[in-house]
């Protein structure tokens, strides 16, 4: 009876249903529930059910009884869940030990298990749950499929149609896998021709079967090879450029046995590099060239080299509007004489001949076939068709619109590739048309330079005869003002001692009036400290994290470039910095962009930290990679202007070198400094520390180039907690030298007298130093680097927190070639115009007791001032003697020896210096002590000049280190710094 084709329908809607019990009636039973929802398929134990599922497909779910001889249901299905795992299993039971069941049912991976005696509904509900999740399965495994196949079908697709060559290889040498792009770039018709007939790539296919052992070792101990250059051989016998980038095939044990990897043809990329490098190369020797004639020939030479042509000439214009054959030629072969002859005795006018078109249309023109052009087109055909001659070229050489010259060259044996050279011979000829300009200019730039010399040595004596100008209306300006300030403070006294209080207004004006222009006399001195042509840097205060992640997004498309991760560690809430965010910002990038350069498929860290130090607040800011690293001796030459760490890296990376250089200037003009270490193969690690307040901390540039900022790493020392009970705090002592040994041997001398010691090498950071702890005494070498001691002095005492200072100077005495040794200078310093208070409080510092009388001897060549100092003094019950001079100051004390001297630096004859050395060197003088009287602006020239003179006096009481200290704590004591 056959079925309707409803039925067949019906029956192909319906799922699979397996049931397997060892008693007929169960089976029975079963097939009366499900027939009508399944096609029902029977067993009646284990081994018949793995026969029915080995011969049936798409079994949807199985029922099986658990008690059943032989094999048991759990063990039957165990076995289904691992031959057929996506037919779901039920299992039917009576078991009443739960753990024995639990265990079974793990054992077999079933979907449900049901205890009998069973409700039928409960049972057809489960097996239709099992019935429509095998469906879901189903229907999803399909889908699976089918984009499997979709997938493999695109990556077939891509295989066969990559830009790239595309392989796998054994390590004999043998093709397993290739695609039509390799199959086309060795010039085989298809891949699985590559693959049959290339059986030993290292002797087929490289052109030196070394260089594939080479690829081969790298391998063995890298799982990678990137860019791996070689020349190989096509099909045809021709050479081109390769580029291969390839990873290793391991087996279990870890053993090479092939790679796999895509290959590029770089021929192109290869000949444009050999002819950028014989651009360069002509470039430079066509520049060093002495006359254009040497040019000519160099050019000819080098691009028949290059280009393995046989013959060059040129050709030059003459006076009568020919061309007429250049002394310049070359040739690569014998028997060309009879040619070069010919040329000599022949010239062309303008459109006539090979040479003669090519000056009159001022282009290039190609004979490609001699022997196919007419006599009158070419009126040396037949001599070099005798030489071989085959194809010929030629190039005008233009200077502006003029042609000066006609390149031609011959070939006996041309090629399709040759026609692609005229640009190259241009941009040559062009070079040649330059050098013609050059030459033409040189004069007209010699002339110009003279005249430049001219006006320059004019501007420098203009500028030599300004600032001689303005130091000596420096000091005659101050003098006057010295006179009229301290007059006028002295009439004021007496006027309110009188009641004259009329007069004291009128001389409190003069008093401010004099105030005011001395004001505007250093605001005009100062004006002239300014040059012209400097960077300026605009201070502005911003957000330090808000500039660092502006900055990352900056260099985001840097990033994504080569593949590198940017890692930034900076807290939301470190604040501000006051500096030139514009030329910050210009730092960060410049490390930044070189980080991104040098790094592939790494990782780049920016850090930023605020770090307290005794110069102040500073932010460091510090810059990782994972890059190629620089090696230790360019490390020394890194931030020197259009250097890079070697000539490969400029080839490979590109760039000029200028970005750090450009960076640590920068840097250092807002009083900071870059640093660099780095590990080559490794990563570098730049970090840039920059003050918090920059503007604060360059009010003190630096001097002749060198880098104010502090040095972190050595010294000064960080700044101690104070003391919370006043009783407790220690003297405290600046030592500002740039001699290690005056550091160490003060700290080994007054650490143990209970003195805490400070110390700076330089003199910029030692200023810092001296506002931030306010130190008891200072001990300062006048010949300190980036800031002298003389500079360093007028700001001392010119400032009222740091006038009261004492301050212990030593100059150094150079004349011992083996140790230098030192001498201690004067006691105190005043500046003019003179500030009467803190003239007093210093006269009250040398007394023996309140309101003793004092001997003083007052050196001052300026009249005025003598008489003014004198009357001041005098009230304060001081015995005042007088000299205009050095050599009167002697003889004064020859008849009376003051307890004080009073000493102006600038005097004719003995001068200020002088006389301090002198009266060091009399046994009965040395302990007098001495305040300097100055200008308060003196020039470098004149700080030069006097400290030269001390130096050339110094002979014989110089102090050796151990002399020094003690004289050095003896002052102390008298200063009352160090307690008897």
């Amino acid at each position: 009876m056959h079925s309707s084709p409803e039925n067949k329908q019906s029956q192909k809607s319906r799922s699979k249903l397996l049931i397997v019990d060892d008693e007929e009636d169960n089976l029975d039973l079963l097939q009366r529930i499900f027939h009508r929802s399944h096609l029902i398929l029977r067993a009646k134990n284990g081994f018949e059910a793995l026969a029915i599922l080995a011969k049936e497909l798409d079994i949807a779910v199985i029922v099986s009884d658990q008690r059943m001889p032989m094999m048991s249901g759990t063990e039957f299905l165990s076995q289904v869940a691992e031959r057929y795992p996506d037919t779901l299993r039920i299992i039917l039971t009576a078991h009443t030990d739960v753990h024995d069941l639990v265990e079974a049912i793990n054992q077999s991976k079933v979907f449900k298990y049901i205890t009998k005696p069973y409700k039928i509904e409960e049972l057809e509900e489960v097996v239709q749950q099992a019935t429509e999740i095998y469906k879901l399965l189903q229907l999803r495994t399909s889908k699976l499929r089918n984009d499997l196949e979709n997938a493999e079908a695109r990556y077939q697709s891509i295989f066969e149609n990559a830009i790239e060559g595309i392989f796998q290889t054994t390590i004999d040498g043998r093709y397993l896998i290739a695609n039509s792009m390799l199959a086309q770039i060795y010039g085989y018709p298809s891949a699985q021709s590559l693959i049959s007939n290339v059986t030993n790539i290292a002797n087929q296919i490289y052109v030196n079967p070394l260089r594939r052992q080479e690829f081969i070792n790298i391998l063995r101990t890298h799982d990678t090879v990137s860019n791996f250059e070689s020349q190989v051989y096509r099909r045809d016998g021709t050479k081109i450029w390769i580029s291969e980038n390839v990873r290793a095939v391991r087996d279990f044990d870890g053993t090479l046995i092939g790679f796999e990897g895509t290959v590029q043809d770089i021929s192109q990329r290869k000949r444009a590099e050999e002819e950028s490098q014989l651009l360069q190369c002509l470039t430079l020797e066509i520049g060093a060239a002495n006359d254009f004639q040497t040019a000519l020939e160099v050019a000819l030479t080098k691009i028949c080299q290059f280009t393995g042509w046989d013959y060059g000439e040129a050709w030059i214009p003459s006076g009568d509007e020919h061309l007429i054959c250049s002394p310049a030629w070359y040739s690569s072969i014998e028997g060309l004489e009879d040619f070069r002859q010919f040329s000599e005795r022949i010239s062309f006018p303008a459109g006539i001949g090979f040479p003669g078109r090519v000056w009159g249309n001022q282009r290039p023109e190609w004979i490609w076939d001699i022997s196919l052009e007419a006599e009158s087109h070419f009126l040396r055909k037949y001599p070099a068709l005798e030489c071989g001659l085959r194809s010929g070229l030629a190039i005008p050489v233009s200077a502006d619109t003029n042609v000066v010259a006609i390149m031609a060259f011959f070939t006996r044996s041309p090629n399709d590739r040759d026609q692609q050279l005229v640009g190259l011979i241009s941009a040559i000829a062009m070079q040649l048309g330059v050098l013609m300009r050059r030459k033409r200019d040189e004069e007209t730039l010699r002339l110009m330079n003279e005249e430049l010399a001219l006006a320059r040595d004019r501007a420098l004596e203009a500028n030599r005869t300004k600032s001689t100008f303005v130091a000596n209306m420096s000091h005659e300006l101050r003098t006057p003002l010295n006179a009229i300030i301290g007059y006028s403070e002295m009439l004021q006294e007496d006027a309110a001692l009188l009641g004259l209080d009329d007069f004291e207004d009128d001389l409190q004006k003069i008093y401010r009036s004099g105030k005011h222009l001395l004001d505007l006399i250093n605001d005009i001195l100062d004006m002239t400290k300014i040059e012209a042509g400097k960077l300026e840097i605009y201070y502005d205060d911003f957000d330090v994290p808000m500039l660092i992640f502006d900055t990352s997004k900056t260099i985001e498309p840097l990033l994504l470039k080569n593949n590198n991760r940017l890692e930034i560690e900076c807290d939301l809430q470190l604040g501000e910095i006051r500096a030139d965010m514009t030329r910050l910002r210009q730092v960060l990038l410049n490390i930044l962009s070189n980080a991104c350069k040098f790094t592939k498929s790494g990782e780049i860290k920016i850090q930023v930290n605020r770090h307290n130090y005794v110069q102040g607040e500073f932010f460091c800011f510090t810059i990782s990679d994972t890059g190629i690293g620089i090696s230790p001796e360019n490390l020394q030459r890194l931030f020197q202007p259009f250097n890079q760490a070697d000539s490969s890296t400029t080839r490979q990376y590109g760039g000029t070198g200028l970005g750090l250089a450009i960076s640590h200037r920068l840097c250092q003009m807002m009083n900071g400094d870059i640093t660099v270490n780095s590990e080559l193969g490794i990563g570098s690690t730049f970090t840039i520390c920059l003050p918090v307040d920059c503007e604060r901390a360059i009010k003190n540039p630096p001097k002749n180039g060198q880098n104010s900022a502090p040095n972190l790493s050595i010294l000064p020392k960080p700044l101690p907690k104070e003391s919370d009970n006043p009783q407790q705090r220690h003297p405290s002592i600046l030592v500002i030298a740039d001699d290690p040994l005056i550091h160490q041997s003060t700290h080994a001398s007054l650490n143990h007298l209970g003195v805490s010691v400070y110390s700076s090498l330089s003199g910029e950071n030692g200023m810092k130093l001296v506002y931030q702890i306010l130190p008891d005494a200072i001990i300062l070498d006048m010949q300190t680097p980036s800031m002298s001691g003389w500079e360093m002095l007028k700001e001392l005492k010119s400032q009222p927190l740091t006038s009261g200072i004492p301050i212990i100077l030593l100059t150094i005495n150079d004349s011992d070639e083996t140790h230098p040794s030192y001498e201690i200078g004067a006691n105190d310093y005043l500046f003019k115009p003179i500030d009467r208070d803190r003239l007093l409080t210093i006269i009250d510092k040398y007394r023996s007791e309140q309101k003793a009388e004092i001997s003083v001897l007052v050196i001052e060549d300026d009249l005025n001032t003598r008489a003014m100092l004198k009357r001041m003094l005098e009230k304060e019950n001081c015995f005042v003697s007088e000299a205009q001079d050095g050599h009167e100051a002697l003889e004064v004390m020859t008849q009376h020896m003051p307890q004080l001297i009073l000493l102006d630096l600038m005097m004719p004859n003995v001068d200020g210096f002088e006389l301090i050395h002198l009266l060091r060197l009399r046994y009965n003088t040395p302990s007098i002590p001495i305040i300097i009287i100055t200008a308060k602006d003196l020039t470098n020239a004149d700080c030069i000049r006097l400290s030269g003179s001390v130096q050339k006096i110094l002979q014989k009481t110089n102090y050796s280190y151990t002399q020094l200290l003690e004289e050095i704590v003896q002052r102390l004591y008298k200063l009352g710094v160090l307690a008897n």
